[in-house]
């Protein structure tokens, strides 16, 4: 336990001495918020009139939604890049904490805050109506989208030799991993189940039942939960393999 939480204050530091850490930890998800706000108060209703979609936020707040756990295995990839640059994995086979609870504390870190700004945005963004959503059901939702958190970070770390192709598999993720939220939007019936490969699209079936629903999919979520934890455990295989 003494080892984890060393682990977690020499996270905070190295997120702190690094700009851009900062900014994607601390000041991305503020951003976020503050977009949303300004969309719903300041935007909307000028346009509305124009745009019939104006006040249809459920595709804006799917977006948002899928960009926070990006955000956090963002950093999550990057920190442990830096640490096998600077040989920290291969130290730790001779350390008390072994490589696999170092890793499931890399993951668990990233996930919790990824799953924290996840249930603070809804009130705060405004995106989503209070007298339908139902919160009780969203909490396990936004559980599920957190575990998009450990998915992508060891997605990246366990391909990326270095921070440029991590840059170039984010990238490339960024627009996959988004490429669902166009079923809803294009409104395809069930030729949107040509996305659920991609692992975030039972996440976005869940929350999409949330939202115009007030209630929890189980088959969805149970299909999501399944989906996530045979894909973590298998880039987790691959990440130990690797390094």
């Amino acid at each position: 336990m003494v080892y984890i939480l060393k682990l977690a204050v020499n996270d905070l530091r190295n997120i702190i001495r690094d700009r851009m850490f900062v900014f994607l930890f601390f000041a991305y998800p503020v951003m976020l918020i503050v977009i949303s706000r300004i969309i719903v108060h300041l935007i909307a209703p000028r346009i509305e009139n124009m745009f019939r979609l104006a006040g249809e936020f459920s595709v804006l707040f799917m977006f948002f939604t899928i960009a926070i756990p990006m955000i956090f295995s963002f950093l999550a990839a990057f920190l442990i890049l830096d640490e096998r640059d600077e040989h920290l994995l291969t130290v730790l086979r001779v350390m008390p904490i072994s490589r696999n609870s170092y890793l499931i504390y890399r993951m668990f870190f990233m996930s919790l805050f990824a799953f924290i700004v996840l249930l603070i945005f809804p009130p705060l963004s405004g995106l989503v109506d209070g007298t339908q959503f139902s919160y009780l059901a969203y909490i396990p939702v936004a559980l599920l989208f957190a575990l998009f958190t450990p998915f992508s970070a060891l997605l990246v770390s366990s391909f990326a030799q270095n921070k440029v192709q991590a840059f170039a598999i984010f990238k490339i993720g960024g627009t996959v991993f988004m490429l669902p939220i166009f079923a809803f939007f294009l409104n395809l019936g069930n030729l949107k189940y040509i996305f659920s490969p991609i692992p975030n699209f039972w996440s976005i079936m869940s929350l999409d039942s949330v939202l115009q629903n007030g209630t929890l999919d189980i088959v969805h979520l149970g299909i999501g939960f399944a989906y996530h934890i045979a894909l973590i455990g298998a880039l987790f295989y691959i990440f130990n393999k690797k390094n």
